[in-house]
């Protein structure tokens, strides 16, 4: 598992707003056995909101639709949680996704 990984994980248990399901979803880091991911979503009316980022499909990443980075939605997740690994992003997109990452935390 490595930053930029899409990997297929588990989020059955979330509760109001936060995603739910088995969902792709983007790793951008880890320690102890915890692994810090973004979660992608197909709904792209969620692009209006802040903090996301799109992804369309290529032959690297894995996804067969158009996704949406949801950022503001970050999670820590234990390993146990991922299923397998889809593809990974372009270091555009990492760099891009970052910088929000960076924004929502404050610390740009």
């Amino acid at each position: 598992m490595k930053s930029g990984d899409i990997w297929l994980v588990d989020l059955t248990d979330g509760k109001g707003h936060e995603q739910r399901g088995i969902r792709s979803a983007i790793i951008f880091g880890s320690a102890n056995g915890i692994v810090m991911v973004v979660p992608l979503t197909s709904n792209v009316n969620t692009a209006r909101l802040s903090h996301t980022h799109a992804i369309s499909p290529d032959e690297h990443n894995g996804l067969d639709t158009e996704s949406i980075a949801l950022v503001f939605q970050m999670v820590s997740l234990d390993r146990e949680r991922f299923h397998h690994r889809i593809g990974t992003i372009g270091e555009d997109h990492r760099l891009a996704i970052a910088a929000l990452i960076r924004d929502l935390m404050g610390l740009d």
